[in-house]
């Protein structure tokens, strides 16, 4: 079973709640990432997306603490994938903070689930070719052990 230890970014780009959006804007646009947690004691109490910035420059908002999002979930590093996935879809949730304790841990975005997605159907695809070519030989064999062919060779 995949679980989010399994999956989750590990190297966490955060940010404080006292920060400016200019820093937030120039943090994100710098490490290529949507979205910032934002930590208070090495706790995540909020996420701040591209969408709060752009929202935060067009309202004249200039701290962390008046555009952040504190409506968000954490998991566990044992949450499985089907729970992941389902509150995804059911909450429309793009980013999860791993959390273990009250301590950040990683986070999963909407790209780890594709990886992980994609890495699951590689194995898919590599056992059912296992499993093929085994069916195969097995057919094989049984072909040749019952045929004439085995009796003419081995009279």
């Amino acid at each position: 079973m995949i679980k989010a230890k399994n999956m989750m970014t590990k190297e966490v780009i955060t940010i404080s709640p006292n920060s400016s959006v200019l820093e937030a804007s120039k943090l994100s646009t710098s490490k290529s990432v949507s979205s910032l947690i934002v930590l208070e004691a090495n706790k995540p109490v909020a996420v701040v997306s591209e969408r709060d910035i752009i929202k935060a420059v067009l309202s004249k908002k200039t701290k962390v603490r008046d555009i952040m999002n504190k409506n968000f979930l954490t998991i566990s590093p044992n949450t499985t994938f089907y729970e992941i996935t389902r509150t995804l879809r059911e909450k429309n949730i793009k980013r999860f903070p791993v959390v273990d304790g009250n301590k950040l841990i990683g986070i999963i975005t909407e790209t780890d689930i594709v990886e992980a997605t994609r890495d699951f159907t590689r194995l898919h695809q590599i056992i059912q070719d296992a499993i093929l070519a085994i069916f195969g030989i097995a057919t094989a064999f049984f072909l040749f052990y019952f045929s004439p062919l085995r009796a003419a060779v081995f009279g």
